[in-house]
């Protein structure tokens, strides 16, 4: 069986000083890396990087990472247009960030140069969606005469992603349903998420199919506490853990498939071959988290779906050595 590629995100506000070939090495298969500043994540820490810092890192692992986003300055677009230019001058090409806010002819400008574009800024805004839908909508409309394709910071939406062609797109809101006991599954005829209540035993009988088809056991999904520290013993926890954050990991890689044979995004000719999108980042900060994510999707995912790009977003490198790890032995 050929080995899928393992992608992940690692942002230098969190790993400048991570290793990121060990992390690579420790996957027997091919790795894409996506590397970004960490700008949005060091702004809201009152926390400064440093440009030459940044490019230095760029620099020390340029053979190994696939895509360089460049380091944005929040609610400065000028700032940013010069990061841009210097990281370029020093030889490092990297993926341009459009952020709310800015004049739209600055999109425009952008998509004469560019092939792929992230989209920033939105993360502020969740609360009027519809304001965020209208402001990716005119993106779009101006990126369809230059063929430009987008990645969206921060947006798995699925009704968004269902309209919007992204070439790519992270967040981290694959993991939350765990937080408020619930369960997250991806239904194909639905062409929708499912979400489950834990312990909730007709609704673990009545998608008992679809639990199954994501890794996770319906009767123990069903029983009260269910993935509950307290009501379980270390053993039954773990088990029920992984299940309860995996389920969900292999709902968002199915609706990326999905979203692959339904958009078919061209891959940019600045990343060189590869596959084409919808591509979906998974983004967590717990280790355990993309640790028990990982064992159910070795698992019960088919790692030779045509179409979809899959990155693993992560703070702390020794997650995405774990994961790495777990992924090498498993498929």
């Amino acid at each position: 069986m050929t080995r899928p590629v393992f992608r992940f995100l690692v942002s230098f506000h969190y790993h400048q000083r991570t290793d990121l070939k060990e992390i690579a090495d420790s996957y027997d298969g091919p790795c894409e890396v996506f590397a970004d500043s960490g700008a949005y994540s060091a702004a809201s820490l009152g926390v400064q990087i440093d440009l030459k810092e940044y490019a230095a890192w760029l620099k020390d692992w340029q053979r190994l990472l696939t895509v360089r986003a460049t380091l944005d300055v929040i609610g400065d677009p000028q700032a940013t247009a010069r990061n841009t230019a210097k990281l370029e001058s020093m030889g490092l090409p990297v993926l341009p960030v459009f952020h709310v806010g800015t004049p739209f002819e600055k999109l425009e400008e952008l998509c004469q140069q560019y092939d792929y574009i992230a989209l920033g800024g939105m993360v502020p805004h969740t609360t009027n969606p519809q304001a965020i839908l209208r402001w990716l909508v005119r993106c779009f409309q101006i990126a369809r005469h230059t063929g430009t394709v987008f990645h969206g910071f921060g947006q798995t939406q699925i009704n968004t992603l269902k309209l919007l062609p992204f070439y790519s797109a992270d967040s981290s809101t694959w993991s939350s349903g765990a937080r408020f006991g619930a369960i997250v599954l991806w239904d194909d005829k639905r062409q929708d998420f499912v979400r489950l209540s834990s312990g909730d035993a007709s609704a673990a009988k009545r998608y008992a199919e679809l639990l199954r088809s994501h890794g996770a056991d319906p009767a123990l999904v069903g029983r009260r506490g269910f993935a509950i520290l307290s009501k379980r013993t270390p053993e039954q926890f773990r088990v029920e853990s992984t299940m309860m954050r995996g389920a969900p990991a292999v709902a968002y890689l199915r609706m990326g498939d999905w979203l692959a044979g339904r958009h078919q995004v061209p891959r940019p000719a600045s990343l060189g071959a590869g596959a084409n999108g919808s591509t979906v980042y998974l983004a967590d900060t717990v280790s355990s988290h993309l640790t028990e994510a990982t064992a159910t999707m070795n698992r019960v995912y088919d790692t030779n779906s045509p179409g979809t790009n899959v990155y693993l977003a992560e703070t702390l490198p020794v997650n995405l050595k774990t994961v790495a790890t777990h992924l090498g032995r498993a498929v």
